[in-house]
């Protein structure tokens, strides 16, 4: 169960940064690009968070743990006020937004949670949103999705902190 939730709110970040994107063309296809990445990069990050749990099995709670609250604080401390002037490509984006569930799945790898759940999820999460917000961005009034990422960085910083002590 910890895998959907965990899926869900590391797909929030793709709600913040497409509802500030402006895309006319190729929804569906960047909705697929997405998916496919959350589905990748996971997949990647739990063979690293295994191959890590069994380099420093002692260690892996504790260093996954330390790994996850970072990741939140990082999001909680990230700022969002400098003006962007270069539009950079949608699939570029993708990539970036993508990255997030990467290395979130390096923390589950470690604690050897449920891989395909969260794969699956992620995938799902990420095409889902993704295409949802391209086609309703203008419907959904987001000014900025600082109130969104505060939110996730705050929960993602309470899963390590919780992982370290579990």
């Amino acid at each position: 169960m910890a895998e959907l939730f965990a899926a869900g709110v590391t797909t929030i970040d793709i709600v913040i940064v497409y509802a500030l994107l402006q895309v006319r063309r190729g929804r569906l296809l960047l909705a697929f690009w997405t998916s496919f990445l959350n589905i990748v990069l996971p997949f990647i990050g739990f063979e690293m968070g295994e191959f890590s749990a069994h380099l420093f099995s002692e260690w892996s709670s504790l260093l996954s743990g330390i790994l996850l609250a970072l990741i939140g604080v990082h999001m909680l401390l990230q700022d969002d006020s400098s003006p962007q002037t270069k539009q950079v490509p949608p699939f570029l984006v993708a990539l970036a937004v993508s990255l997030d569930s990467f290395s979130v799945s390096v923390s589950f790898g470690m604690l050897q949670m449920n891989k395909f759940l969260y794969i699956a999820a992620s995938g799902f999460f990420a095409l889902f949103f993704s295409y949802a917000v391209l086609v309703l961005r203008t419907k959904l009034g987001i000014k900025n999705g600082k109130v969104l990422r505060i939110i996730a960085g705050v929960i993602l910083t309470v899963m390590g902190i919780m992982s370290c002590f579990s």
